[in-house]
């Protein structure tokens, strides 16, 4: 009687110390897709500062002439890359205020969230996209008029 209550507490015992239970897949996807979306927004917030140098260095080029014209929109699409950055990154974190906590929800809380995530996704690639589009402008720019 003493060996089998052994042998079963032994089997509990190794049991409940054996494998760690894994998440959901909600959880997974989850942190799959805040993890993306951070990723995109870790690539772009670098480059802020470059942003905020082109702002300055094409404000001074602004005038009456076409080039001046030029610098004119350049800088504008610059100003406006960065307020599209700073107003998501306020946005994101009213949505999401525990992207960078790991937070499990529930399968129904998830699913509520699901539609978040992708339009999440969408507007961090279109303001990576913006950040990128105008600094290459900006740059080609100014490169065409120093010659």
């Amino acid at each position: 009687m003493k060996k089998t209550l052994l042998l079963i507490f032994s089997a509990m015992l190794l049991a409940s110390c054996g494998e760690t239970p894994k998440p959901s897949k909600e959880k997974i996807h989850y942190d799959e897709s805040i993890d993306e979306i951070l990723a995109v927004h870790d690539e772009v917030m670098p480059k802020m500062g470059e942003l905020s140098s082109l702002i300055e260095k094409t404000e001074t080029k602004i005038d009456t002439t076409i080039d001046g014209k030029r610098f004119k929109v350049v800088n504008q699409e610059l100003k406006d890359a960065h307020d599209f950055m700073m107003t998501w990154m306020k946005d994101f974190g009213e949505k999401f205020p525990n992207a960078l906590k790991d937070t499990t929800y529930a399968s129904e809380e998830y699913k509520k969230r699901e539609p978040l995530l992708k339009e999440e996704k969408e507007e961090v690639r279109e303001m990576k996209d913006r950040v990128n589009s105008s600094i290459k402008s900006a740059e080609k720019l100014l490169t065409q008029t120093d010659k």
